[in-house]
């Protein structure tokens, strides 16, 4: 008698594996010509996602805003300022908390313990430097704002680090914080299938796993200003001046579309 394993369970005979077939968001990036002009969402290179925003919708808090952009939904809401604890040292500055958590389905992978993993610690600091240097800081001495971001879906690092850097910049606009100007976020990825000098805007996460190098701008537009910036992988300096100008020209256009939003909710709220 033949020995069998008990422990596994066996497939009926005769039975065949699976084959998937293969996702187009995962093909390779030889599934693109180098002179195609259109990505597999059909963007152009220098073209952003549509953004939804809406100031506001957290109720409790002192500024909320909530942004979307394909893939990528998040949400920010800003309590204080408030007087910090008196048994702290004095400051003449306000503080600011930063917190990022992701929801347990934001990601394809489910996350059992959301908050408590070093993605979203990574995150909340770059966020933090994204943000800081736009808050008029002296102000508010001795008071701290805390900041929470609540990713519902992502499509990318780095675009939630955009998305959320637009975000909070409205949340803390909407509470009525003093800011020098709106921050607004934006990254872009170098991709194989397109001239160097054609980056992409907005990546999506397919396109960001197949770059060759990514960068990522946090800037004031109304001050021409640069809060926080970080590339990953290497590029050309020529190519590097290329994405600093295109991210400069959309963070206006991006700019106008927060500034309208604030516009309306403030017009909304005084019906």
């Amino acid at each position: 008698m033949q020995a069998t394993d008990r422990r596994r369970f066996t497939a009926p005979e005769g039975a065949q594996p699976i084959n998937y077939r293969p996702s187009p968001s995962t093909s390779s990036p030889s599934s693109q010509t180098a002179s195609s002009s259109t990505r597999i969402d059909g963007r152009k290179p220098d073209q952003v996602r549509p953004i939804f925003l809406q100031p506001g919708l957290v109720t409790e808090a002192a500024g909320s805003a909530y942004i979307e952009a394909g893939r990528t939904k998040l949400i920010c809401a800003v309590y204080g300022p408030k007087p910090t604890a008196l048994s702290s040292a004095f400051n003449p500055k306000a503080k600011l908390n930063v917190e990022v958590k992701f929801a347990p389905f934001a990601s394809g992978v489910r996350r059992f313990v959301p908050g408590k993993d070093t993605e979203a610690a990574t995150l909340a600091a770059t966020l933090h430097q994204s943000i800081l240097p736009s808050i008029i800081l002296e102000t508010m001495p001795k008071s701290q704002i805390d900041l929470f971001v609540t990713i519902l879906e992502s499509d990318g690092w780095d675009g939630d680090v955009s998305m959320a850097t637009t975000a909070a910049s409205i949340a803390l606009a909407e509470a009525g914080i003093q800011l020098y100007g709106l921050t607004i976020g934006l990254c872009a990825a170098s991709h194989p299938a397109f001239a160097a000098t054609s980056p992409l805007l907005d990546p999506t996460r397919d396109e960001a796993f197949a770059s060759t190098s990514f960068f990522s701008i946090a800037l004031m537009p109304a001050l021409g200003s640069v809060t926080n910036m970080r590339l990953t992988g290497t590029i050309d300096p020529t190519t590097l001046e290329t994405v600093l100008e295109k991210c400069l020209e959309v963070s206006k256009g991006l700019h106008g579309v927060a500034r309208q939003a604030l516009l309306e909710n403030v017009e909304k709220e005084e019906l």
